[in-house]
């Protein structure tokens, strides 16, 4: 089956469903025949940060375009709340021991770091732009 490539929608297109495109007045004119190659390294999964792009009429690997400010905040939401769940499971286990009395000295300097780790966490005003601060790790 022969592909087509079409620069104006950066799709592939098989030959073989022109007719019904065509019949549903969604084919595009641009299109230009790829070998299967092109088309098997321009199908499958992109580069890191790349996305499918055109050159000359051709598919090609271009940046991926930077996130809009609300797609970047929604992101920051996430990677906080990921986080934290991650920082309330590592607790878990020194709290039980802090309730029943049995939490070691050491034990209470990596809980009181991961509880300020959970504060700054907590306090960061994740809809800035741009590169965020996130709070370093506590050690252990």
């Amino acid at each position: 089956m022969k592909m087509l490539f079409s620069a104006s929608t950066c799709a592939f297109y098989a030959t073989d469903w022109e007719k019904d495109y065509r019949s549903s007045k969604s084919w595009p004119e641009d299109v230009k025949e790829v070998d299967e190659k092109t088309y098997i390294k321009f199908s499958q999964q992109p580069p890191f940060n790349k996305v499918l792009g055109e050159k000359n009429g051709l598919p090609t690997w271009v940046d991926m375009p930077p996130l809009t400010t609300a797609e970047a905040d929604k992101a920051n939401v996430s990677k906080r709340e990921m986080l934290l769940s991650m920082a309330g499971g590592k607790i878990n286990i020194w709290q039980a021991k802090l309730i029943m009395g049995r939490l070691s000295d050491d034990e209470k300097a990596k809980l009181s770091a991961w509880l300020d780790y959970i504060d700054a966490l907590e306090a960061m005003d994740t809809s800035e732009t741009g590169s965020i601060n996130w709070p370093d790790l506590p050690v252990a």
